[in-house]
């Protein structure tokens, strides 16, 4: 597998290139029944576009196909931007996203760049990968468009990508919900934090949300609907996949942000 960047774009490359991120960016949601994702729709224009913008394109081949792509868009002399990062499904877990994101980085550092971001969708479980690659979370906040969660994350690309971990918990003031495995079904803990106070994560952790700033009265509305009544912690006698209200918080809640989410939330929990 090799890596390029593209300078000169022809109609068969970037109809290409759109048909591997439409793949990539309709399979793969960590999490089920999300809004489709915007690069679901990408055609061979919007390539166009990017490239007439002054955004950087690379693509990685192998055996003479693309299996995977990478913009940045070049917001200041010193902070460039990931975008439309996609993998082929078919060659996923083969190094291509970090040989795309290893490309784009050393040429922000040849460009003098002090950081490269990236936004990330908390309920498709992206922040987890860039976490791995060093990339560190430094903002959360609710998507505009679609009743989903977001990270800004960023990193030095000049320096080694030394994994940071994304599942830290909140500090408070606000309401905190800590998602767990347990025994035969899925647990919810339902928690208003002090200003300062956080609590720690345990092995059977599958997610955390938090509602910023969020009192008692936000705590009886987020128990009230996830069940009625409930004052402190719920059971729910199904994985946490299957629990609407763990997949997509914001639908019931806009405030409420799905802070982040265990990659291992897809395989069964020995508990």
């Amino acid at each position: 597998m090799h890596v390029n960047l593209i300078t000169t774009l022809s109609g068969e490359l970037a109809e290409r290139i759109s048909e591997l991120v439409r793949a990539a960016y309709a399979t793969g949601d960590l999490l089920p029944g999300l809004p489709v994702a915007d690069g679901a729709l990408a055609d061979a224009a919007e390539v166009h576009r990017d490239l007439a913008a002054g955004q950087l394109l690379w693509v990685a081949w192998d055996a003479g196909r693309p299996v995977g792509t990478v913009r940045a868009v070049r917001v200041t002399p010193e902070l460039w931007e990931v975008r439309r990062l996609a993998v082929d499904p078919t060659s996923r877990r083969t190094g291509a996203a970090r040989a795309l994101l290893g490309r784009l980085e050393a040429a922000a550092t040849a460009a003098g760049v002090r950081e490269v971001a990236l936004d990330a969708v908390v309920e498709r479980g992206n922040p987890a990968f860039y976490a791995r690659l060093g990339y560190r979370t430094v903002r959360h906040f609710g998507a505009s468009d679609k009743p989903l969660s977001e990270v800004h994350m960023r990193r030095v690309p000049d320096t080694p990508p030394v994994p940071v971990p994304h599942e830290a918990f909140p500090v408070g003031p606000g309401l905190l919900l800590h998602w767990r495995a347990v025994a035969e079904g899925t647990s919810c803990r339902l928690r208003l934090l002090a200003a300062g106070e956080r609590v720690p994560a345990g092995p059977e952790t599958v997610g955390v949300d938090f509602w910023p700033g969020a009192r008692a009265a936000e705590l009886a509305l987020v128990s009230g609907t996830l069940v009625a009544g409930a004052d402190g912690e719920v059971f729910v006698a199904r994985p946490a996949l299957a629990v609407d209200a763990f997949c997509r918080p914001r639908e019931r809640h806009p405030q409420l942000l799905a802070w982040w989410r265990s990659p291992l939330v897809r395989a069964p929990m020995r508990v």
